[in-house]
């Protein structure tokens, strides 16, 4: 049974790269397969049945972890974006 996690992703846009939280889906020996087309939103409703603000909570934590993971290449996907900005300098990873 696979499963999913938030990751941010670069993704191409005219002449500059965008950089967003989506949701990746991975199979059963953790090999991403597949990601939301869009950046996700946070979104919770009153019906939901929880606290809608410990479900905001949550998902803002969840969206914590992405930053402790490399960045993927949204038009090359699952490869790993070998460009991006981090404490306001470009940093180049080479050997990943």
């Amino acid at each position: 049974m696979g499963y999913w996690n938030y990751r941010i992703m670069a993704r191409k846009l005219n002449d500059d790269v965008s950089f967003g939280i989506y949701e990746v889906h991975y199979d059963d020996n953790e090999i991403p397969k597949g990601y939301t087309q869009n950046p996700i939103e946070i979104l919770t409703y009153k019906s939901y049945g929880k606290d809608p603000i410990e479900s905001v909570e949550w998902q803002l934590n969840k969206m914590k972890l992405a930053l402790e993971k490399p960045v993927l290449d949204y038009d090359n996907f699952p490869k790993i974006y070998l460009k991006y900005y981090r404490k306001k300098k470009l940093i180049a990873l080479n050997n990943i």
